[in-house]
């Protein structure tokens, strides 16, 4: 009787087997059938896996070099130069606002306020007298109104550079510039250096002491000349004014991430501690774990224990896919709960779910306004340090010029408070900067 069961069973495993692959219905149900024993046993693994342990200031290269962002001291306390001078003397006949002395041993030195500092105009300057030439009365040093600018030693006309620049933080190409212009892709090029350095500075000086109670993280992929597997962009947004605090270019491995939340952490207020939402990327962890906590004492021990901040809420989505395309998300909480970054999403008007949609539109919108980022172009950057300086001028162009449409015609720089009007691309490469302080 046993041996019947036996015959029995194995003919209709036989039969189904027949059934599965010889009938279309069959078929699709077993891959159906395939699909969620697969699922089923991959959601078992990915619950298994080990916990990710929290790094310290220790595993970062940057800390550990005391890297730190490098602006000008400026002595803002400092006595207006009309209650120095007296009241007597002509008046001025020309308006100094946004202009400053560039002498760093001056006391006057960074002040762009009128009504303060002692600038005043000397003569004009260039082929047509239409540039500037300032004196400080205290320090009696004089300069040019360039000086400080992307402007500073260029020889052609202003208007041509601003119109060139404009058409490159819109995607327009580098070739295409040439053929349009005339100029040679080389004059371009430092155009764009010169932008670039300028506008990383500005970035530096304006976008400090930020209060961001979300941001979210991502990376997209470049093509760079002399590296086969390419580099990586690596992005922070702010959802709710649209800034992007802190970009870096490099890898894809933990030193990158670490570089990027190194930037992050040191332009945020001594305050601030962001809920942060990423894919399942490793690098966030340990550069978030590391840069959001404190040291303390242990009791039994004279040594220090780094802990990981308690404000810190961290969320990840994970996707998983199959042949490029995507099979389903997993959402988990590596940081805090989940009730608390809930309460922040619904605070700030968002939907009460763990998501990255904010960071990836706003990589399409690199890919659009900086050329060597297009997925199908002849373009290709150069080295890391040129399409760095590209996207600092685009991302320039981004805060202060660009109108954003969620944000009622406003700049994402108005929508943070850092200005109070729309920027223009001449204002940008016509405002001074006093020079970085030397590193030490």
């Amino acid at each position: 009787m046993t041996f019947l069961y036996i015959q029995l069973i194995e003919t209709l495993i036989i039969g189904i087997l027949l059934w599965c692959l010889l009938s279309k219905t069959g078929r699709r149900q077993f891959s159906l059938l395939r699909r969620t024993l697969n699922r089923y046993f991959q959601r078992q693994v990915d619950r298994r896996t080990r916990q990710w342990r929290p790094k310290t200031p220790h595993d970062c290269p940057h800390c550990c070099a005391g890297l730190s962002l490098q602006v000008a001291r400026i002595n803002h306390q400092v006595t207006p130069w009309s209650q120095r001078k007296g009241k007597g003397g002509r008046k001025k006949q020309f308006n100094t606002r946004g202009y400053a002395c560039l002498n760093q041993a001056c006391a006057y030195f960074g002040i762009t306020d009128p009504a303060i500092h002692a600038l005043v105009k000397d003569t004009s300057r260039g082929k047509d007298n239409d540039i500037p030439q300032l004196r400080c009365q205290c320090c009696k040093k004089r300069f040019t109104s360039r000086k400080g600018t992307p402007l500073y030693h260029l020889k052609k006309k202003a208007r041509d550079v601003e119109m060139v620049l404009w058409f490159m933080a819109e995607g327009v190409d580098t070739s295409v510039m040439v053929r349009y212009t005339g100029y040679s892709e080389a004059t371009i090029a430092r155009w764009l250096t010169k932008a670039g350095q300028h506008s990383t500075h500005l970035h530096d000086i304006l976008f400090r002491g930020l209060v961001l109670p979300l941001v979210q993280m991502d990376e997209l992929y470049a093509k760079v000349r002399g590296f086969n597997r390419g580099r990586w962009l690596w992005v922070v947004i702010d959802p709710v004014s649209k800034i992007l605090p802190s970009i870096h270019v490099g890898g894809r491995k933990a030193i990158d991430g670490h570089a990027l939340i190194h930037d992050f952490a040191q332009r945020l207020h001594p305050d601030c501690v962001p809920a942060v939402t990423t894919d399942g990327f490793r690098p966030y962890h340990s550069g978030l774990t590391a840069h959001f906590g404190q040291w303390i004492q242990t009791l039994h021990a004279r040594t220090h224990q780094w802990q990981v901040d308690a404000r810190l809420l961290y969320g990840q989505l994970i996707k998983r896919r199959k042949r490029r395309k995507l099979v389903y998300t997993i959402t988990r909480m590596r940081c805090g709960k989940q009730k608390a970054l809930y309460d922040i999403l619904d605070a700030q008007g968002f939907n009460q779910t763990i998501q990255t949609a904010f960071i990836e539109r706003v990589n399409l919108t690199i890919r659009q306004g900086v050329s060597l980022l297009a997925r199908r172009t002849w373009a290709l950057a150069q080295s890391e340090e040129s399409l760095l300086i590209h996207v600092q001028w685009w991302r320039a162009y981004y805060h202060l010029v660009r109108k954003h449409e969620s944000l009622k015609g406003k700049t994402p720089a108005m929508a943070i408070g850092v200005t109070d009007h729309r920027w223009t691309v001449r204002e940008i490469l016509t405002t001074p900067l006093p020079p970085r302080p030397m590193a030490a």
